[in-house]
């Protein structure tokens, strides 16, 4: 068969050429690209010159058994992260105990069925695929973090209202069913959807009282700013929407572009409905902190005219799930909205 995970680099460290030849083959079948040695040291001369996607190695070898080669291995920190598996007969007990001592999880019991053995290195790959895009999506949101604070940080009253936004925006696309990558990038984009008021002036954001006209030309500047500035961040561009549009209404009176109704990219539509609620329940300079059902009958009325009208009714189970309203706080019409 056809590996979806083609051209990725193994080594093979194997002292007997008989099972070594029939473990290259069965992963040159599968389009891998195959290195092999016949022990740890050279092993470890291969790793001078290519960095593989995953080690399989025998324990019991001449010069440097497996245990050694292991142990070599990981004093060179560039290599941490390499998968490695163990290839081990069935009466080593106490090299596996060793080699679970050393951190190493994952064993490979000779003889193995050419199936298996390519099922048991699949499944490796994958799961290490896996735990880099985790560590990835760690670093971006830690990125991503670094940027909305330096927003926050000019405002003081704007404290914990990219976290508070981020979860109220979480919580409803998971009501909406959204999951996977899609979900990841709703993370991002809430956090980072104010990030284009890096360009708006100090006496401009931090104004008490009503902006002018010119100043509040310089305001709404900030989501083209912001979607302008993320841009050319290939991964960030899925958060773009979010950036762009939320403050955009339904009815069109929103900006920068005046859509209108499904016009709106869904994200806009979403993070406009959490954006407003987290603004208007906390204290700004310019309002007090208003009740959460207050808040909540506002947008439930300005459904149809500011948000999206089968946002809102989602949302409003959001709040009562968070008990921030009542059952009772949800207008029969926003109840019955699909």
């Amino acid at each position: 068969m056809t590996s979806p995970l083609q051209r990725r680099k193994i080594l093979i460290v194997e002292d007997s050429q008989e099972i070594r030849k029939i473990l290259v083959l069965t992963l040159e079948m599968e389009h891998y690209e195959v290195h092999q040695a016949e022990n740890g040291e050279q092993g470890l001369r291969i790793l001078q010159q290519v960095r593989p996607d995953l080690i399989i190695s025998d324990i019991n070898m001449p010069q440097m058994n497996g245990i050694e080669f292991f142990k070599a291995l990981r004093k060179n920190k560039s290599f941490d992260t390499v998968p490695f598996i163990f290839l081990t007969a069935n009466n080593t007990q106490e090299d596996i105990q060793q080699g679970h001592e050393l951190g190493v999880e994952d064993y490979i019991t000779k003889p193995i069925a050419p199936q298996d053995f390519v099922a048991i290195v699949h499944a490796r790959l994958v799961r290490a695929g896996q735990v880099q895009i985790a560590q990835m999506d760690q670093a971006y949101l830690e990125t991503v973090n670094v940027l909305a604070n330096v927003i926050e940080g000019r405002d003081p009253h704007t404290h914990g209202h990219v976290e508070r936004v981020a979860d109220y925006a979480r919580r409803l696309a998971e009501k909406m069913r959204w999951n996977g990558d899609v979900l990841r990038m709703l993370e991002f984009g809430a956090r980072l959807h104010d990030i284009g008021k890096i360009v708006v002036p100090d006496q401009v954001l931090k104004k008490p009282g009503p902006l002018t006209d010119p100043e509040w030309v310089l305001m709404k500047s900030h989501a083209e700013a912001g979607a302008k500035m993320l841009a050319p961040i290939t991964h960030l561009r899925p958060t773009l929407p979010y950036i762009l549009f939320h403050h955009e209404r339904w009815d069109g009176s929103g900006y920068p572009r005046g859509l209108k109704a499904k016009e709106i990219p869904v994200e806009g539509r979403l993070l406009a409905i959490v954006d407003v609620f987290d603004a208007i329940t906390t204290a700004r300079p310019y309002h007090p902190a208003r009740p959460a059902h207050e808040v909540a009958r506002f947008i439930q009325v300005k459904a149809g005219t500011f948000f999206d009208p089968s946002l809102v009714p989602i949302f409003m189970q959001v709040l009562v799930d968070m008990k921030l309203i009542t059952r009772d706080q949800v207008s029969p019409s926003a109840a019955t909205q699909p």
